[in-house]
């Protein structure tokens, strides 16, 4: 195929593609379906701190800072009553969160798998952190921060 012709071929294809952009929908969708199917399963992160769970020791001192009682407040309600029984990752360890005290918050069990895997807004940790300065103890901070660093 010779230069001319090609570049006869190119202005044919432009023009088509400019009377009808619909045309290029099965391309559009093509490279969508191979990004999802490429992309990381649930979104998970390809950094993951190499330790999964919180210690039994982690846990039993987030349940104390927190004062027994579960961390989770509705936006308009109190603070739940129920006893924590589960140290839960703030942000997520499958989304990148780290494994370490201040990426963890006391929960119970109803709320812990109420949040599950969902990535917190950071007016929930806006929230959370003002709540914590009124309980944790003075030397704990009430700073969430769930990867090596940086605060949200």
């Amino acid at each position: 195929m010779s230069i001319e012709q090609t570049l006869s071929l190119l202005a044919f294809l432009a023009g088509a593609v400019l009377e009808h952009p619909w045309a290029l929908m099965p391309l559009v969708l093509a490279v969508l379906v191979g990004i999802v199917v490429t992309s990381p399963a649930g979104g998970a992160c390809e950094s993951r701190d190499p330790r999964r769970a919180f210690t039994s020791a982690e846990r039993q001192e987030a349940f104390s800072r927190a004062g027994l009682r579960c961390e989770h407040k509705p936006l308009l309600w109190s603070r739940c009553t129920n006893t924590p029984t589960q140290g839960d990752h703030i942000y997520p360890w499958a989304r990148g969160g780290r494994t370490a005290m201040s990426n963890q918050q006391a929960l119970c069990a109803f709320h812990n798998s109420r949040k599950s895997g969902t990535v917190p807004t950071r007016m929930y940790i806006y929230r959370l952190q003002l709540r914590r300065r009124r309980y944790f103890p003075e030397e704990a901070s009430p700073q969430v921060e769930w990867r090596s660093g940086a605060a949200l």
